[in-house]
């Protein structure tokens, strides 16, 4: 059995990296990427693709749907269908193509909040109407606010979940899946499901998609998924919107060829099918590793600084802090904490306004760098 190395540091200063473009002193543990080394079977594809020395257009190939079939099967129970399948470069991308060819200006969208922060970006970008419904945080746990639910959907146009939740690392249960898609039928909403963490489940308990045999099957359901999170792939823009209903497939397709995000790059269909049909045991130990790092920080925090809450974040490298006992104002927080220590976070506001007062932070690098990071945090607040 291989052995994955997920203790390495990869020195990613200087690579133009998104994360990583700070200054020398600086930790940033904001940005929702690995600091792990790809893996190596990733890395080989990549350099047989390299080898042909010839970068043209390409096509998406039957293998690479194949590859995504098998995965979801074996890993989640959950069967899909080749012809359900559209590429895009990202989910991103797919979730504002959708936004642009399904609705109109002017039309609403419910998400759970705090959110991740890109998904206001889409909905302002193509004039929707933002319905925020708020999780109630409430002994350290996270729960839906039913009420609130069903009132906002009433009129709404599409209900755009993000499973496991990104910033709260929170999957959703069989009946509250089959409560959310009910009243999705109810009331004529599309629901896009974006589950691009779906693979980060260090817990028992798996995450169960939208379209697992055990939820109710709706028509105008979108499944988007990709592997750039789990195998750290984000920069090969690969990813897919999983749609079953035929018709609204095929408007949703064409909308992508009409956005240029419906055909893949040099690079982004081999080493896919590589981390889907090799990467059963690199998943496995990422995981456990993830599992390692969360029980560290829980200790270290339960023994330095219990003020310090972690709340849900059981999926996902992604851990949602509330910092509240300290500062109210994230912003202020994540500031003075850059400035002391060098430790970047990001603040909880930028997910919604429900967010102030929390922070996110992420667990996905090597263990020297976590512990850095809660030293430089616990400098923080005894200094403050």
């Amino acid at each position: 059995m291989a052995r994955y190395n997920f203790d390495t540091s990869i020195n990613r200063r200087e690579t133009n990296s998104a994360r990583w473009d700070v200054k020398e002193n600086e930790l940033p543990l904001n940005i929702a990427d690995t600091d792990f080394m790809v893996m190596p079977e990733i890395e080989k594809a990549i350099k047989n693709r390299a080898a042909q020395s010839c970068y043209g257009y390409t096509y998406v190939p039957e293998k690479y749907y194949e590859a995504y079939i098998r995965w979801w099967r074996v890993r989640h129970n959950t069967k899909l269908e080749k012809e359900w399948f559209v590429f895009s470069k990202s989910v991103v991308a797919s979730i504002d193509s959708i936004f642009k060819h399904v609705g109109k200006p002017k039309d609403k969208v419910v998400m759970f909040t705090p959110v991740y922060n890109v998904f206001f970006n889409c909905i302002t970008n193509n004039q929707l109407v933002l319905q925020e419904c708020d999780f109630i945080f409430e002994n350290d746990d996270i729960k839906i606010d039913w009420d609130k639910l069903e009132k906002s959907i009433k009129d709404a146009k599409f209900f755009l979940l993000c499973n496991p939740h990104n910033p709260v690392g929170r999957k959703f249960s069989v009946d509250e899946l089959n409560k959310i898609i009910n009243l999705c039928k109810e009331n004529n909403v599309y629901i896009i499901s974006d589950e691009i963490h779906a693979d980060l489940d260090y817990n028992k308990e798996r995450y169960l998609s939208i379209l697992s045999p055990s939820i109710v099957r709706y028509e105008k359901t979108i499944l988007l998924i990709s592997p750039s999170k789990v195998f750290n792939v984000a920069g090969l823009h690969s990813s897919v919107a999983v749609i079953p209903e035929i018709k609204l497939k095929e408007e949703i397709q064409n909308g992508f060829y009409s956005d240029d995000i419906g055909e893949p790059n040099y690079f982004a269909i081999d080493p896919i099918v590589t981390a889907f049909n090799e990467g059963d045991e690199y998943v496995n130990q990422l995981n456990a590793y993830l599992n390692e790092n969360m029980a560290f920080l829980k200790e270290f925090l339960l023994k330095n600084l219990p003020n310090i809450k972690i709340i849900g974040s059981n999926y996902t490298y992604l851990v949602w802090l509330d910092i509240s006992c300290y500062e109210s104002d994230s912003n202020l927080f994540v500031k003075h904490l850059k400035e002391r220590t060098g430790l970047v976070l990001a603040p909880g506001i930028i997910y919604g306004k429900s967010g102030d007062g929390f922070v996110r932070l992420n667990i996905a690098t090597p263990r020297k760098n976590l512990e850095d990071a809660c030293i430089r945090l616990m400098k923080y607040i005894t200094e403050k």
